[in-house]
């Protein structure tokens, strides 16, 4: 028997005292550089509680979205890059113009919001949500 002991391999070890400290500096370092993208949404200014007010039918026109995405505006079919041109030409007739836009359950999202879109973009001064 041999009385010489087999050297061992020398098990390489990582001080992982300051591991903590690194991965918490990171951390800080990606919140601080990181640029998060707030979505501003639509900018709606709803009236106070209880100030329902009396409109001539004449003053009021209507936008109804069917579960398809189909858009009448006065019980006429229109599509949606047209909006924005009768919209203007209403207001510059009847600066008084209510627009109410009602959709179906149904509707995606998607259209309605493009469609406040138009009104948004033809200058409307008011919007009315029907139920």
């Amino acid at each position: 028997m041999s009385l010489l002991k087999k050297k061992g391999m020398r098990e390489a070890e990582m001080p992982s005292g300051s591991l903590a400290d690194i991965a918490f500096l990171l951390l800080i370092f990606f919140l601080l550089s990181t640029t998060i993208d707030m979505d501003k949404g639509i900018g709606i200014v709803l009236p106070a509680e209880g100030g329902e007010i009396k409109m001539s039918s004449q003053n009021i026109t209507n936008i109804l979205i069917d579960a398809r995405g189909s858009i009448l505006m006065d019980d006429k079919e229109v599509e949606m890059h047209e909006i924005k041109g009768i919209v203007e030409n209403l207001q510059m007739q009847n600066p008084k113009m209510v627009f109410s836009v009602k959709a179906h359950p149904r509707t995606k999202y998607k259209v309605y919001v493009e469609v406040l879109d138009q009104l948004k973009q033809a200058k409307t001064r008011v919007i009315s949500i029907a139920e």
